[in-house]
């Protein structure tokens, strides 16, 4: 029998698409990349202690592959230009190993 053969190296090709505070808004975006077959992780981060900001942020990550589909997908919602002020574009690689 024949074993098979793993990479030593790992794939980390997640993306750190957007982030909102709201979460009506993060409904709505999740709605929007699930009807698109986006798939798509949710990062949470919760306000520090000493923090002037005491808002829980989500950051959504996708696949660098299917961001221009997680884009397209945000026409769903209406209004763009409404939205900008909500959702904060990031689009910088996730830095983190999640093992």
């Amino acid at each position: 029998m024949m074993e098979t053969a793993y990479q030593k190296e790992k794939v980390n090709n997640e993306v750190e698409w957007c982030q909102v505070y709201d979460l009506d808004i993060k409904a709505q975006i999740e709605k929007a990349l699930l009807k698109h077959r986006v798939s798509y992780c949710i990062l949470f981060e919760k306000p520090r202690l000493f923090s002037s900001d005491k808002r829980e942020k989500f950051i959504f990550c996708v696949n660098l592959l299917q961001k221009d589909t997680a884009d397209n997908a945000l026409a769903d919602l209406g209004d763009i230009e409404e939205l900008k002020g909500k959702i904060v574009f990031l689009n910088r690689k996730v830095d983190k190993s999640y093992v």
